[in-house]
Order: structure tokens, then sequence, then C-alpha cells
């Protein structure tokens, strides 16, 4: 599978970001270069407590060792006051823009990926990212430090330096497995959370299923089975950090010693090389160690990130419908079904072969038993889901137009609401502005204006609405449709939940609606609604039996006058 480029992910951390993160590696260069500034001033007051004339004066020496600390506290300074800065502000913005490629996907595409992976990216996944961001910084204060350690280094002897790196080099390469193995860690326990958060969501959403059913047991069973996966992949990855500081911990000590043992022998035997160096490069051995241990942490945190990015862009890059053809927001003429069929699962079609034309500006009812494909039928064109055959709208196949003409064409009524944890107001208007004489008339037309009084428009409507009976859910829901105005309305038993009274008063708000193209779906079949509809559509187990005005459709005594005739 080919992998989706992380560039604009990599991008979104540094937009608007610039100037912290260069002035954060300003200050890393500043503190790499302060820290073996120190092992070298070590090297000269050493000396001259010794009465090495090789040593600078000692007034000069306070001099300069004033200046560096004041640089090198300084920099360490910078570097985590633009780190604390740099580090928020690029996952703030690396969230917002997972948030937009999210937010660019189709409905039909939506519907058909698991929601908790993005739950897991979001939330989860961060956390790993953020550490590898910081590492960032971690490994270039690192690399940088060992590479201004090892030119000290070999100012002071070459001999020394080629045996510290040798020890060092050998430490690296035994540690680079437990750093894979770290990012294979990484990987896993980011799958198992994934797991956990998905039960755990399924739970939390299904929870009246569970009570009902008395499945509290089975659930937690499963829950716990999970969070025990969850734990051993957490388990694991501790082992293989634990592992990775083993190998090196070690090999840091040993190389230690041998630097000591050779300084020392060098020393002792005239070699050039003076007690202050000596003590200077086991200095400078920890500014080479340091780096050599940190360095296969930060790489395989940097890894461990790339994995989590790499894991969120191949999954928020698939099914994105932002291309597509743009069409005017308003049916000029007719949207047409030519020979649509449509199957959740393969060889079982739920619709077959339907060819139908809805006139702009017209109204439909659709009628028939539960389960012949109504509402299926009003999916697909919402986007739904693929299909096959065609739907026209003015002549562009909906499947070429973009989401955003799309949505900005068509409005839908669902008798399954989804309210935000929201005022009423916020609900209505999906968190936009609108004139306030708008908002109050898709209020009055929806029926809203009782539930408005009683308990005002800044009323919290609760999670997914907990607060408000299914009936004044599905109010909301009609108004937030009415406000849009849009060009095609699609009502899928919008006043199901509604009492006998107001369910009248809305069906006949929205049959005076003009200039708009209404399919509404409806089980409700009202000989006084039903005449004022220019076309009555029946449907029987996936397909279009019968259409015509309700009196020509009685006076045929078909398939229509039956369903009629048994639902008074």
């Amino acid at each position: 599978m080919k992998r989706s480029s992380l560039i604009p992910y990599y991008r979104s951390f540094f937009q608007n970001n610039t100037r912290d993160f260069i002035l954060g590696m300003i200050a890393t260069v500043a503190e790499s270069a302060g820290a073996v500034g120190v092992a070298w001033l070590i090297q000269q007051l050493l000396d001259a407590c010794t009465g090495n004339p090789a040593a600078l004066p000692f007034h000069q020496l306070l001099v300069i060792s004033v200046g560096l600390l004041l640089i090198y506290l300084g920099a360490i300074q910078l570097e985590r006051f633009t780190t604390s800065r740099c580090i928020p502000k690029a996952m703030a913005q690396y969230k917002r823009f997972l948030f937009s490629r999210i937010s660019q996907k189709s409905i039909a595409a939506f519907r058909q990926e698991n929601t908790a992976t993005y739950l897991s990216a979001i939330t989860n996944d961060t956390q790993s990212i953020q550490i590898g961001i910081g590492d960032l910084f971690n490994a270039s204060n690192s690399l940088l430090t060992l590479i201004c350690a090892v030119c000290l280094m070999v100012w002071y002897s070459p001999v020394m330096t080629l045996a510290a790196l040798a020890l060092a080099s050998l430490f690296f390469v035994l540690s680079l497995p437990a750093s894979r193995n770290l990012v294979k860690a990484e990987k896993e326990l980011s799958d198992c959370n994934e797991g956990l958060t998905a039960r755990f969501k399924d739970f939390l959403t299904g929870f009246p299923v569970v009570k009902s059913f008395q499945a509290e047991k089975e659930m937690g069973n499963l829950f716990s089975e999970d969070v025990t996966k969850s734990a051993n992949a957490d388990k694991k990855r501790r082992m293989a950090n634990l592992m990775f500081y083993f190998t090196i911990d070690g090999g840091i000590a040993a190389a230690r010693v041998s630097i000591l043992l050779i300084g020392a022998y060098l020393a002792i035997t005239g070699r050039g090389v003076s007690a202050g160096m000596v003590i200077a490069f086991a200095e400078l051995l920890n500014q080479v160690m340091a780096p050599m241990q940190q360095l296969p942490l930060c790489l395989a945190d940097l890894k461990a990130a790339k994995v989590l990015i790499q894991k969120a862009a191949d999954n928020l890059e698939k099914n994105v419908r932002d291309e597509g053809e743009d069409i005017p927001p308003v049916l000029q003429t007719k949207l047409e079904l030519r020979n649509l069929s449509f199957a959740y699962e393969p060889e079982k079609p739920v619709l077959h072969g339907i060819t139908h034309t809805f006139e702009a500006g017209k109204r439909y009812a659709l009628v028939g038993a539960s389960g012949c494909g109504k509402s299926t039928l009003l999916q697909l064109l919402m986007g739904g889901s693929t299909y096959d055959g065609k739907i026209l709208c003015d002549g562009h196949e909906l499947q070429g137009i973009s989401s955003r003409s799309l949505y900005a064409l068509t409005s839908h009524i669902s008798q399954n609401v989804f309210l935000f944890n929201a005022t009423i107001l916020e609900n209505v208007t999906m968190f936009r502005d609108f004139p306030r004489d708008e908002i109050d008339k898709a209020m009055r037309l929806s029926g809203l204006s009782q539930l408005i009084a009683q308990k005002g428009i800044g009323f919290l409507c609760g999670e997914n609405g907990c607060n408000l009976s299914g009936g004044e859910k599905q109010r909301i829901s009609i108004a937030r449709s009415l406000l849009r105005k849009s060009s095609v309305l699609l009502v899928d038993e919008a006043t199901s939940s509604l009492d006998p009274k107001t369910a009248m008063q809305v069906s006949q708000a929205l049959l005076n609606l003009t200039g708009v193209t209404e399919i509404v779906v409806t089980h409700s079949l009202d000989a006084q609604l039903l005449r004022q509809y220019d076309e009555v559509i029946a449907m029987k187990a996936g397909n279009l039996v019968e259409a015509g005005k309700f009196d020509d459709l009685m006076g045929k005594k078909g398939y229509f006058y039956s369903l009629y005739t048994v639902s008074q």
C-alpha cells in the first residue's frame, strides 16, 4: 500500500512556530558549547593548581569562568523557555490539523471507519508524538555536544580520542537492537490503546442496551481483556526501555574506567598528557557517552513518533473527499435517479434499479413498509454511500460532486437526532451566526416556541440532548435544517417523536416552504397531508412500484391503495 506523504503533517508542527524553534536551536548550540567549555575550564583550573606553565593566569580564568557560566545558564534558560512555548504550540497545531483532515471526509467514508482510531490518534498517540518533538531538541543538543566534545578531545589527545570513540561506537551499535524493539513496542501499545478506546466508546454509547440486557459482566470481561492487552503492551515497552538502558549503562561505566586508565598511563609515562587533561578527558567522556546514550533513545522516540504520524496519515488520507466538481447551491431543474441499485452486503441488494426524476421546487412523499429502502435512498442522496447506477443533480453525477457543494445543496432531517452538549440556540445554529429573525422563524415553524418559553434559548441540552425529550430533540433538528434554507430538503420521519398535533403543524410548515425540493419519508399516511404533495412514491422491497398524485393512486387501487387502507 502506498504510504501517505507526511510533509503536511510535519509542516503543521512548525507553521507559525518557526521563531521559537530557531531560538530553541540557537540556545541548544550555545548550551552544547558551554557544556564542553566547562570541561576545558576544569582542565585549565586543575593545571593552574598543579603549577603547569601551559595553564592560563588565574585572573583570566576567573573572568572566563564568570562569562562561561552566564552564557551556559542563559542558554539553558532560553532553551527551556522556547521549548516550553514551541512544543505545546506544535502539538496544538497538529491536533487542529488532524481535526481539519477528519472534517474533510465524506459521510460515506466516515461510516466505514472506526472512530476509535481517531480518538486514539488525538489523545494517546499525541502524548508519544510530543515526546518525539521534544527529542528533536534533545537529539540536536546531544549531537552538537558530541561533536564539540570530540573536537576538544582530539586537540587534547588523538590516541585517547580514538580509544574513547571506539568504545562509544561499540556500545552505540549494541544499543540499536534495543532501540528497534522500543519502536516496535511503542506501535504495539498504540494499537492496544486504540482497541481499548474503541471498547470503552462502545460501552458508553450502548450503555442503555448493556443495562437492559444485563450484560454488564460480559462487557466487563471484554473490557478487562482489552485492559490486560494494553497493560501487557505497556509492560513490553517498559522492558524494551529497560533493556536499552541496561545495554548502554554497562558500556558507559566500562568506557569511563578504560579511558581513565589510558589517560593515567599516558600522564605517568610522560606522553604529553597532564593531570588536568586526564580529568578534563573524563568530563568530556561524559559529554560523549551521555549523547551516545541519549541519541538512540531520541532516535527511537522520533521513529516511534513518525510511525504514529504515518498511522494517522494513512487513516486520514483514505476516503478524503476534498476534490470534486463544484456546483451551484440551488437545484435548477431536477434530481434524477437512473437504474440506482445499492447493497450493504454483496449479493443482498437493498435497492433494485430505481429510475425516477424529482423536479426542482416540487414536494415528494416516499411511502412503504419498514425496510423497503426509503431511508437508504435518502442516505444515498446525501452522499452516504457508494452505489451502482447514477444520481444526477442538474446533470452532474453526485459521486463526482465535491462534498462542500453537495452539503451546501442539501439538508437532511433524520429520525435519529444528535445534539451537542451546548445550548438550544447553539444546536439550532450549529455554532454559526444567523439573523435573529431567521432563527425565530425556524424555531416557530419547527414548534420550538413552547420549549423556548419554558426553558429559554440558553438552556443546556446535555450530552446528545439528554436533558430533552425525544420530541424536543426532533424539533431542534427540524429547526436547524430549516435555518439553512437548503435547496433540497431530505426528511426521514421528522415527526415520528412528536405528538399528533405538533406533528401535523410541523408537517404543514414543511409543506408550506416555497422554492425547496422536498423528499419526505413518512409512515403517517394522512390524506390531508398526502394530497398536498406533488407526487407520492410507493416503494416495496427496494423497488419503486407506484408514483403519482394521491387521488390518482387511490383510484388505481394498487399497492399504495392497499398500504393506505391497512394503515387506517
